[in-house]
């Protein structure tokens, strides 16, 4: 029996950037797919998830747990006040921006009780670092770093209290500085260009290829960039704004040759940090 396997849950499973009506053994997926195989995950490579901060004392927080592709309703407690997930799929996924051959990968924050802090005791000027590891498919694939989305959640009372309209519960930092996932999203929603690292305020998220094949991702979080982006008070100390209870961070790869077709390309910065 193969390891290989889709498990058709749009954020846990979909391997894919469009649903498929079943669940094919990697045999069928290739009948489906005349010349090239479907894009599996491999699941027995488990995802491997380090989530860091510093506390206001100057000490590090630190939270490890090898977390089996799941759901945001299959999610697990990290510690402290974070409960996570790793899932393939996504607002890419969801909002039909994603490439027919790719895959997405994601990796999903939620706070175990949304009046508390997201991060406990978190200092002012603090990043939150966000390490995932050992991801694997069926074939050589190459991830996109202009595909790398921010996605957060906000409470409703929270967006409405600042005078913000309901369609801005949801909130977006992309790499891409005109990525509006197929115009789904709203320029009042969207942080352009606020992953790429260019710019000292914004994060930098790195993507890895190991040697064997298994992707990785680092990722360093201002605390500043879970403010939204339209809170009129500006103000960035934590516990002076409203945070997010959920957000994600996710990336597309590509089969290989469907990657360096788009234009995808390894360069020295893809290499496994463990």
């Amino acid at each position: 029996m193969s390891n290989f396997r889709i498990r058709m849950s749009c954020i846990a499973g979909a391997v894919l950037a469009g649903a498929l009506p079943a669940a094919p053994s990697l045999g069928q997926a290739s009948a489906r797919t005349p010349g090239r195989p479907l894009l599996l995950a491999d699941d027995s490579r488990v995802p491997r998830i380090r989530l860091a901060w510093t506390r206001s004392d100057g000490s590090r927080a630190e939270l490890r747990a090898e977390l089996p592709y799941a759901s945001p309703e299959q999610r697990e407690a990290l510690g402290e006040n974070v409960q996570a997930f790793v899932g393939l799929g996504g607002a890419r996924l969801e909002k039909g921006a994603g490439h027919p051959a790719g895959a997405i990968v994601c990796v999903g924050l939620f706070k175990a009780d949304r009046d508390r802090l997201f991060f406990e005791d978190i200092a002012h000027g603090s990043d939150v670092i966000i390490e995932l590891s050992n991801i694997a498919f069926n074939q050589p694939v190459l991830p996109d770093p202009d595909t790398l989305v921010h996605r957060l959640e906000y409470k409703t009372e929270d967006v409405e209290a600042c005078g913000l309209t309901v369609d801005q519960a949801e909130m977006y930092n992309v790499a891409s500085p005109d990525d509006d996932l197929g115009g789904a999203i709203l320029p009042q929603q969207a942080r352009f260009a606020s992953l790429d690292g260019s710019d000292p305020g914004d994060a930098s998220i790195d993507l890895f290829l190991a040697p064997g094949g298994t992707v990785s991702m680092r990722a360093t979080l201002p605390y500043r960039l879970l403010r939204h982006k339209s809170d009129p008070w500006g103000l960035e100390v934590p516990g002076t704004f409203f945070e997010p209870f959920h957000f994600d961070l996710e990336f597309q790869v590509l089969p290989e040759a469907v990657a360096m077709a788009e234009g995808v390309r390894p360069t020295p910065e893809h290499r496994n940090p463990e």
